[in-house]
């Protein structure tokens, strides 16, 4: 009896600490709520600082309360914690703040959250009348989106403006980007827009959308070993996943979709968000992407580069170089640099020995270089002392500077689908990765596209890359007949400039494998480069209409495939299926190009598709 009494009163007494247990889980949750979201910052912290390694938020909508920063929420310095929010969806009111930041955290996931903005962060209106001689537009925004085209604090003063079909609701095709020299408010909801660009593919009854200000939907900024997985970005504000430093940082399963339209709206939105989908700057590892899903996006797909430095001074083996955009040095000691010329021609490469602050440092002329001062020219400067293994002749002022460690190598994408986005599909500057099993589709510039950008300051050139199993689709369509474009091919692979070519900059690509449906043009560049298999791709449906897309560099535009300025490529197994009538040639060869096994046979033409 005493013993049967005894296992009673212990059975009883851990049952009362079970529900006590749980009465705390239960009024932590509880507090925790749609109805409260202030208390989710607050709640996240108290659960990571508990030692528990998760926080699992109740589902339900959160309108968030609006921020004193840029982010709506940010977690600074945490490690080895899981946010879960299967069911959550994050409401940001404010378009010019981003969602969630984590700064130079490590090993932190987050899962399933889904982060809207309402009102929508860009706007769109219908084109009501125009002058091509004056060139000016007249458009009226249309119901339910932002009327405040002119407001400075939701847009730029010269904002993107893409044309798009009023009855597909997609970028018009064989349309240009335009920037606006002016924009004017001439009415309740009407506004003037000015430009010199050209008109002629515009009609009235067009739509146009705008791009408006705003900041990323979740960044990762100096952070490592991070997982965004589940995650869905509705109405992204800027880059909808954006990492900054730092690396080794995975995205899986994660989507950009449209947001629904918005009350008393007749024209769904056009687009799913201000710019790229995944934009990866200069981490130390590149990302690994897997079964993502991107759709709409203002800008690029997914986007995986390093930024240049500026040489402004150079005595033998010491440099003093000023880093873009204000950022303090991405140089670390041992690191393999690349010098180029301002014109991008290939000046050689060094390493990094030291690197030393020159604080106070005024530089004695301000930089020249047409569309270098957005990275160069801005009122904080960081400059440094760097000493180099040895010096690089004819170094100079306003040299570039690329760092091979920092440019995103190790990347994967594998398994993903962009759709329907302005610009390309993918654009790739880093090296020793892997494209594979990716469906692209509708990206209004190109497919996939692996050059560095002078221009842009992002760089550099790749080498080791697989891209294989992929499917491009229907690329292309909106630059066509634009003799100025050096993303010319479905598939580019190039780093001509506007000077002297950078000097065979890519090496060791494998294109095998991929299937090209229905693209006009090119659809394989490849120029600059060494060391290239080309190897069973399938070309569906080439070519059925003319374009002149990159004859300004003397590409073959009638060609399916373009070899300029390389060397050591083999061409095997590929097959043109059913190519239409712009077609004139398979493989077309320009200049300086040597080693080429497979031009002849390399590449077959089979008239109709065999079931």
């Amino acid at each position: 009896m005493r013993h049967a009494f005894l296992n009673v009163f212990i059975c009883s007494l851990l049952a009362l600490t079970v529900m006590g247990r749980a009465c705390n889980t239960v009024a932590a949750t509880a507090a925790l709520s749609p109805k409260n979201p202030s208390a989710l910052m607050p709640a996240i912290m108290r659960a990571y600082h508990s030692d528990r390694g998760e926080v699992v938020i109740p589902p339900g909508v959160y309108r968030l309360p609006e921020p004193r920063g840029r982010f709506y929420l940010s977690f600074d310095n945490m490690k080895n914690f899981r946010i879960v929010g299967k069911g959550v969806t994050l409401l940001r009111t404010d378009p010019t703040k981003g969602g969630i930041k984590f700064d130079q955290c490590q090993n932190v996931t987050l899962d399933g959250v889904t982060l809207r903005c309402d009102p929508i962060p860009y706007t769109q209106g219908r084109i009501i009348a125009m002058s091509r001689k004056k060139h000016f537009v007249d458009i009226r925004i249309c119901r339910g989106y932002q009327r405040d085209l002119t407001n400075p604090a939701r847009f730029p003063e010269s904002p993107l403006s893409i044309v798009c079909s009023p009855t597909t609701y997609r970028i018009k095709p064989s349309t240009r980007d335009i920037f606006p020299g002016k924009v004017t408010k001439i009415g309740r909801r009407k506004f003037r827009i000015t430009t010199m660009s050209s008109l002629a593919f515009i009609r009235s009854g067009d739509l146009m959308e705008f791009r408006g200000n705003g900041q990323p939907d979740v960044a990762n900024i100096e952070s490592r070993h991070m997982t965004v997985e589940h995650v869905t970005v509705m109405a992204g504000t800027g880059f909808c996943f954006y990492e900054g430093g730092g690396g080794d940082n995975r995205y899986t399963d994660d989507s950009i979709v449209y947001p629904p339209k918005p009350y008393g709206a007749t024209v769904p939105p056009l687009r799913a968000s201000n710019a790229d989908g995944l934009h990866s700057n200069f981490t130390r590892h590149g990302p690994i992407v897997t079964g993502c899903h991107f759709e709409g996006m203002g800008d690029d797909g997914i986007a995986i580069h390093g930024w240049y430095a500026m040489l402004r001074h150079a005595t033998g083996r010491k440099w003093v170089v000023l880093f873009p955009f204000g950022q303090t040095s991405f140089f670390r000691s041992g690191d393999r640099l690349k010098l180029y010329d301002p014109a991008g021609g290939y000046l050689g490469q060094t390493r990094v020995v030291k690197i030393t602050l020159l604080a106070g440092y005024q530089p004695r002329r301000p930089t020249a270089l047409p569309g270098e001062k957005g990275a160069f020219g801005g009122p904080r400067f960081n400059f440094y002392t760097v000493t180099v293994r040895h010096d690089i002749a004819n170094s100079g002022f306003e040299d570039r500077i690329s760092d091979i460690n920092a440019n995103g190598s190790g990347f994967i994408v594998r398994h993903c689908v962009i759709q329907q986005n302005r610009a390309r599909g993918m654009i790739i500057k880093a090296s020793n990765g892997v494209i594979e099993d990716n469906t692209i589709d509708g990206s209004s510039m190109g497919g996939i596209e692996v050059a560095p950008e002078f221009w842009w300051d992002e760089s550099g050139c790749s080498s080791h890359l697989l891209v294989e199993g992929n499917t491009i689709e229907h690329v292309g369509y909106a630059t066509a007949n634009v003799p100025g474009l050096n993303e010319a091919g479905a598939l580019s692979i190039f780093a001509t400039t506007d000077g002297k070519a950078v000097s065979f900059g890519h090496n060791g690509i494998a294109v095998v494998g991929n299937r090209f449906v229905g693209n006009n043009g090119i659809n394989l560049l490849v120029a600059d480069a060494e060391n290239m298999l080309l190897v069973d791709n399938t070309f569906i449906h080439p070519m059925r209409k003319p374009d002149n897309r990159g004859a300004d560099f003397h590409f073959g535009t009638s060609s399916l495939i373009w070899l300029q300025q390389c060397k050591n490529v083999l061409l095997a197994g590929n097959r043109a299926i059913t190519p239409g009538p712009a077609m004139k040639r398979l493989v077309g060869v320009g200049p300086d190009v040597s080693n080429v096994k497979g031009i002849k046979g390399g590449v077959k033409t089979i008239p109709a598709v065999v079931p």
